[in-house]
């Protein structure tokens, strides 16, 4: 039983490019009552590693070895943060780097979910993010939606959680649209649902609602039921699991 979270950018640096620490903790807090209540594995999905690296940095992360080199740094720092916020509840920690090649054969994907058990096994949370310091154009997953999606189908989780700077998602465009509606509820991923997301990004996020959707469809039609949610509410994880009204539910389709 393992339920797979994944953090966005937005969520863990501020508006600077800094981690926001205690956003953080709070997401660690939220997954150690989790643990204890519903007694489930956690495995964590957390992006923001090329953006507050190349802030430590002060680098412009336009070239590929400026994000690969912000990807070093900023990784040291989340891992750094996440080790001491996960401390505090007494669980340890362990760092899983990806790229595609870990999914591609059934060999490669054997070692991998081998690996994740092995943590799980032995109560340590596994924090995954994509290989940014080596990854090739044909081996990366290019943002953590599609990478968390993918690490949800091979634990096959019993819930898939997006965390991201939107309460969910609505029929258009909240930012530029005041009349917008929050779907909180979708039955199945289908074309007319997938046109309402938008696919416009920002500064520091490389995945938009189109992405996360897709990630959503994907792990869907693996049989996970999905949530995306607002990572900055207050115990958003907590309130969803007691079944609270939060963010934009998915259902699970059949497993084929």
């Amino acid at each position: 039983m393992t339920i797979v979270i994944k953090v966005g950018t937005n969520i863990l640096t501020n508006e600077n490019g800094e981690l926001h620490v205690a956003h953080l903790q709070h997401i660690a807090d939220q997954i150690f009552k989790i643990k204890v209540t519903l007694s489930q594995n956690v495995v964590l999905v957390t992006s923001g590693a090329i953006t507050c690296g190349s802030k430590k940095l002060d680098i412009k992360k336009k070239t590929i070895p400026e994000k690969q080199a912000a990807a070093a740094v900023g990784q040291f720092l989340l891992m750094k943060e996440y080790d001491t916020a996960f401390t505090k509840h007494g669980l340890q920690v362990a760092q899983i780097l990806l790229t595609k090649n870990a999914f591609l054969d059934n060999k490669r994907r054997t070692h991998t979910l081998n690996t994740f058990r092995t943590l799980l096994e032995h109560n340590i949370i596994p924090i995954v993010n994509e290989n940014d310091t080596v990854s090739t154009e044909e081996l990366q997953f290019g943002d953590n939606d599609a990478l968390s999606s993918q690490v949800a189908q091979l634990l096959e989780a019993t819930d898939y959680i997006i965390l991201t700077d939107t309460n969910g998602l609505y029929d258009k465009n909240p930012k530029h649209f005041s009349d917008a509606t929050l779907i909180s509820y979708v039955d199945q991923i289908d074309d007319q649902i997938l046109a309402m997301a938008d696919s416009n990004t920002d500064d520091k996020s490389t995945g938009g609602m189109t992405s996360k959707l897709y990630a959503a469809k994907s792990a869907t039609e693996a049989g996970i039921p999905t949530l995306i949610g607002p990572g900055y509410v207050t115990d958003v994880l907590l309130k969803h699991f007691n079944k609270g009204n939060i963010g934009t539910k998915f259902k699970a389709r059949s497993k084929r």
